[in-house]
């Protein structure tokens, strides 16, 4: 196919405000008046763009009592506004441009190499496009035919700025002359269910115009509406940088910031059509909200004021007192943490993460996968809704800006993920948790449903054939309701779903003692043959029926939720044990979904994820300008011993089972009373009950774990680890994962992934050992660190290491020396029978945390305890190492 052959002048423009999206002719008139360009979407900006709308919007912030009045930012943007912030972005002061095209012009290649050919690229509020030529340009380099969108609300604007991007051949020109909220709407119209590759660009840091909430919601609606798995959001944030770079980054030593805020005043008379705000009477009132992290606009009065507005309806007072602050615009900047839990909010993954030379600026690729788990709810919801009082030195007289303490429960329809249902319990896991499980069940298990010869393959001889987890993970889920009569309201009579048999022949999997593998734990008896198995169609029909059971299930209790949490009281019928149970089920797919994951990369035959992006690494691999980022690695020098001093450590919590019930009649107990009784925050397993005490020797430990280069120094002539493997025709030992083998000049700083006997064996090497359960728990609670830990699939793989950051969980599990046994207090489970008690053995390890692949709601309870016999040596687990 030839390329499209297009002029400089060549492209289009659609009016997306008008119902039919009528084409526009480009004008030969002087430029619109009076219309400010599309800024973000937000609670207080919809729907203001005609002139008696905006007047409206105007006076009603303007009659607000004291320290509440405010005026829309779109008031800056009048044809004067536009050429003073365009001004702004060419002044010394104002990093934030220059920044970005650093970025953007030693990334551009990269950008372009996350496009597919046919991709559509669209620009919200796309202004000048200096910074997109580059994009643009890059793209044309890799003669990739590509349609570029750039919606704004100014038509001169968007002429004039497309008509000066230059000539293309590859790439496609269009205007959308619209809002954000315009946009999103043609866009899903149009994209939403097609098979085209999507790319949304959301430059200039126009996300940190809205608080943090905002933006959060903002982009999950952008997300649920317009994505689809494998599409692209390349977002630009303004980092927490120096408060005095900040400040004088928004008041120039030139004064052309505040000239920019003042006109915004000789804007505001023009749309009311009369003179009602004189600007001698204002100053531009700019500070810096460390707190916060964020920059706040305010109109100060310089004096009494008593305005009238005169209208054909009567006439408005306005009343304004010496040093009031009117609210006109806020900038939010963004720490690392803060910025991957906006995305994890929006249930969006970070694929890219670019700053530029002198560090002041992040410019995101975040991507669109077929599920999310997201990451640290608390932390999430912590940064989004900040707790009352949690800045005390940002308050100031004004209550836009004064707006920590709102109950996260306000988001529970924008953001349910983040907050579940309404009155839902944090502790139980929601419908919407329960969706995404299973999403990324089907996302793992296409790698086997889509190559039928991996059905019966067993790419661990310990472990029956991968058949056996597709049936085992329903089944075990329609044994647990029905035995337990969980959802007796709507099957009285607790049946099991049919085909029943398939829940003897998927009830419980094997895990046979290494050494004498004829010893193995109570399992179902499976079929020896092939032919035997049940067809892969019936498994997925059995499947689709379990989950159909179990979400009316959850839909019934929201419901029972919402009315009775509505009084204050709790469900009735929605027992503890009830949701124990479905804590229960919750985390044992969980589980199952990782351990079916080391499985599979254990297998030749595994392939990539649907939907899901491939990492640099491979990236590497294909592209010259991903090559060119990998610099020549060297092993890491040792890590930092962490000195801790001598102490008592609490393990576990308090969660028996038994508290199910009340002890005089076994009456089942009521979830709010274990909570205000039991002092219950969370469920657990029976190994992780009761709380209890343990005394802690002084001793040191690494800050991170040891990687693949530090493994690798010292193999020697033992075994690769079984989590390597060597690349065929190459003399390259490789790390195995879902994308095949990362040549191990990319992954030399990812943790090393071994069996705790081969971790013991380095461990001596080095003269030292593996801490104990205690003394890692003890590390984890007392460590604190800025890095974002990698769970829930933030990454399909490990991550690389520093020795400048302390590493507290993710990435892989953790070893311990800790021999799993019985402990004062503990009892085993009855519900879940050998769930701990057939591993008492005296051959299984302790291990904490969790790995790239395990469910946050496992890795970020740090109660949670693993365990692996010390030879086995396929888990995603690591090791650091600790002396006395």
């Amino acid at each position: 196919m030839l390329p499209r052959s297009l002029s400089p002048s060549t492209y289009e423009l659609l009016d997306i405000r008008a119902p039919d999206h009528t084409t526009l002719k480009k004008s030969k008139e002087a430029p619109l008046v009076g219309r400010p360009p599309s800024p973000p979407s937000s609670e207080a900006s919809l729907d203001v763009f005609s002139s008696a709308e905006l007047a409206n919007t105007i006076l009603e912030g303007l009659r607000k009592p004291t320290h509440k009045k405010s005026i829309s930012t779109f008031v800056l943007y009048d044809n004067r506004g536009l050429n003073l912030f365009d001004k702004i972005t060419y002044q010394e002061d104002y990093y934030l441009t220059n920044a970005e095209l650093d970025i953007l012009q030693q990334r551009a290649d990269e950008l372009a190499d996350r496009l597919h050919d046919g991709s559509v690229l669209i620009e919200l509020g796309a202004g000048a496009l200096r910074k997109t030529q580059l994009v643009l340009q890059a793209i044309e380099r890799k003669k990739l035919r590509v349609t570029y969108y750039a919606l704004d609300l100014d038509q001169h604007e968007l002429e004039r700025s497309l008509g000066k991007l230059g000539e293309f051949c590859y790439v496609k020109l269009m205007g959308l002359l619209g809002t954000y909220d315009q946009g999103i709407p043609w866009l899903s119209e149009h994209f939403k269910d097609t098979n085209t590759h999507k790319a949304i660009m959301w430059l200039g840091s126009s996300i940190g115009n809205q608080n943090r909430r905002e933006s959060a919601i903002f982009l999950r609606r952008l997300q649920r509406t317009c994505l689809q798995p494998g599409d692209i959001c390349v977002i630009g944030f303004d980092l927490r940088n120096d408060p005095a770079k900040i400040q004088a980054a928004y008041d120039d030593k030139d004064g052309i910031t505040r000239e920019f805020i003042l006109n915004g005043l000789d804007h505001v008379n023009a749309i009311l059509g009369q003179n009602i705000l004189d600007r001698k009477d204002f100053a531009y009132d700019s500070r810096y909200q460390t707190g916060h992290g964020r920059h706040v606009a305010h109109y100060r009065a310089l004096r009494d004021m008593g305005l009238v507005y005169h209208s054909k309806s009567g006439d408005v007072k306005i009343e304004l007192s010496k040093d009031e602050l009117i609210h006109i615009e806020h900038s939010y900047k963004y720490s690392l943490k803060e910025t991957t839990h906006i995305l994890e909010s929006a249930e969006l993954n970070m694929l890219e993460n670019w700053t530029d030379s002198k560090h002041q600026y992040r410019l995101v690729v975040a991507e669109c996968r077929p599920f999310s788990f997201g990451g640290d709810r608390n932390a999430i919801i912590h940064t989004l809704f900040p707790p009352e009082n949690a800045y005390p030195q940002d308050v100031i007289s004004c209550d836009t800006c004064n707006d920590t303490g709102i109950d996260p429960s306000v988001a529970s329809n924008t953001l349910p993920n983040l907050v579940g249902p309404l009155h839902w319990p944090e502790f139980l896991p929601s419908l919407y948790e329960w969706e995404q499980l299973w999403k990324s069940w089907d996302t793992v298990t296409a790698i086997i449903r889509n190559q039928p010869s991996m059905l019966h393959e067993k790419p661990i001889k310990f472990r029956h054939p991968c058949i056996f987890y597709l049936g085992h993970i329903p089944a075990f889920l329609d044994i647990q309701l029905s035995r337990n009569a969980i959802d007796q309201d709507i099957n009285p009579e607790h049946l099991l779903t049919e085909p029943a048999v398939f829940a003897d022949i998927f009830e419980r999997g094997i895990d046979p003692d290494m050494d004498d593998p004829s010893k193995c734990n109570p399992h179902s008896t499976v079929p020896t043959e092939i032919n035997g198995w049940p067809l892969l169609d019936d498994i997925m029909t059995y499947q689709k029926a379990i989950r159909a059971r179990l979400e009316r299930l959850l839909i019934s209790w929201e419901v029972q939720f919402q009315t009775a949490g509505a009084n204050g009281n709790w469900p009735s019928t929605v027992t503890k044990r009830k949701q124990r149970i479905m804590h229960m089920t919750f985390e044992h797919e969980a589980m199952h979904l990782e351990t079916l994951l080391y499985m599979l990369v254990q297998s030749p035959n595994v392939r990539p994820p649907p939907g899901v992006g491939l990492p640099d690494w491979k990236m590497a691999e294909i592209s010259a300008s991903f090559a060119s980022q990998f610099s020549a690695k060297k092993c890491l020098d040792s890590a930092p011993m962490l000195e801790m001093k001598a102490g008592s450590v609490v393990l576990g919590h308090e969660d028996d089972e038994s508290s199910d019930w009340t002890p005089m009649d076994g009456a089942p107990v009521n979830a709010l009373e274990s909570t205000t009784t039991h002092g219950l925050t969370s469920f657990g397993w029976d190994n992780e009950h009761p709380c209890r005490v343990v005394r802690v020797s002084a001793f040191s430990i690494q800050s991170r774990p040891v990687t693949n280069g530090e493994y690798l120094a010292k193999l020697g002539n033992r075994p690769l680890p079984e989590s390597w493997g060597r690349i065929a025709g190459q003399d390259v030992i490789g790390v195995k994962t879902v994308f095949g083998l990362c040549p191990m000049k990319y992954c030399m700083d990812w943790p090393v992934q071994v069996s705790a006997a081969e971790a013991e064996v380095y461990a001596s090497l080095m003269g030292m050992r593996l801490p104990t359960e205690a003394e890692l728990v003890m590390f984890r609670k007392s460590a604190k660190s800025e890095r974002i830990p990698n769970i829930g699939f933030g990454e399909w793989s490990p991550t690389a290491l520093r020795n400048d950051e302390i590493h507290i969980v993710g990435d892989v599990w953790e070893l311990t020396g800790t021999i799993l046994e019985s402990h004062e207090g503990y009892n085993p489970s009855t519900i879940y029978l050998g769930y701990s008690s057939d591993f008492l053995d005296g051959k299984h390890r302790v291990v904490l945390g969790g790995s790239w692949a395990t469910h946050p709601r496992i890795s970020c309870r740090e109660t949670f305890r693993n365990w692996y016999q010390a030879s086995y040596p396929f888990v995603f687990s690591g090791f650091r190492l600790c002396r006395s």
